[in-house]
């Protein structure tokens, strides 16, 4: 795999915004802001990078895009969204904030080639003014992948400076075990995982039961999809310290997605019951 290649093949929109040059297709870069939260306020934290795929023009489904692609095709494009994704965010002073990037599970099968372009990433990383260490790939697991291989590149990862997210923890593969065995930065709480845990108290007593073991791991909670009041009071019940979701801003261009440095916090104490 070629890097510089890929790179060859993007190229600039109006505005100052660059997209990848797929084919018949076109893949833009859409960005939604994560916030730091505390009892007042939310601190822009970072902004999570992610595929717009356009077909001759009009916007299509993400995962219809990939689901289109062969294996080989599919890690292609992979690359072409981190690569499009650290242009699109080159023009930006984003500072201490980071940049959340997403790794298919199955790029990891080609391993040998992942490991050479995650030192040639780095390395164009640090050429776009960005600190690896501000940017945070999300690892979202698939049953009957190649677990050895994802240990391989995630251990790359932090070898280089990258930190490591686990995506999507609730669903499927994405365990407490597998969670002590990648030892990640954050962890990403799964938003529907989350909204059934907490609306019956059965489940509420166990979902903080696993809330807390998370914690004891050293990795910042970062809850997403929080879209109302009742479900950041969740987040926080569960000492979420990272919120991400439509409640805060929806994916946009790099400039609006970074406009509001701080967030003042919704009320979200719910209303009493009453007694019957």
């Amino acid at each position: 795999m070629n890097l510089a290649r890929l790179i060859d093949r993007i190229f600039e929109l109006d505005g100052g915004h660059q997209a990848f040059d797929f084919g018949a297709f076109e893949i833009r870069s859409a960005f939604q802001p994560i916030y730091a939260i505390n009892n007042n306020a939310g601190m822009l934290y970072g902004v999570e990078a992610l595929a717009r795929p356009l077909f001759r023009g009009k916007s299509i489904e993400p995962m219809d895009f990939f689901s289109r692609l062969s294996s080989r095709d599919r890690f292609v494009a992979d690359w072409a969204c981190l690569l499009l994704h650290i242009a699109n965010t080159a023009a930006w002073q984003l500072g201490n904030t980071s940049l959340f990037v997403n790794l298919n599970p199955n790029s990891c099968n080609y391993t040998s080639q992942m490991i050479h372009g995650l030192d040639r990433y780095a390395e164009l990383v640090a050429e776009k003014g960005l600190k690896p260490s501000n940017v945070v790939f999300e690892i979202t697991e698939e049953d009957g992948g190649d677990k050895a291989a994802l240990s391989e590149i995630v251990d790359k990862l932090k070898s280089v400076g990258f930190k490591i997210a686990i995506d999507d923890f609730g669903v499927g593969s994405s365990d407490l075990m597998r969670v002590i065995e990648l030892q990640p930065d954050i962890i990403k709480v799964d938003a529907g995982w989350f909204r059934r845990m907490m609306e019956g108290e059965d489940t509420r007593q166990f979902a903080h039961s696993i809330i807390l073991k998370l914690h004891e791991m050293r990795a910042h909670l970062l809850f997403e999809g929080v879209e109302t009041p009742r479900e950041l009071h969740w987040a926080r019940e569960c000492a979420g310290s990272l919120i991400q979701g439509w409640l805060f801003g929806k994916a946009t261009h790099m400039g609006e997605a970074t406009e509001a440095k701080k967030v003042a916090m919704p009320a979200t104490k719910l209303p009493q019951q009453k007694s019957a």
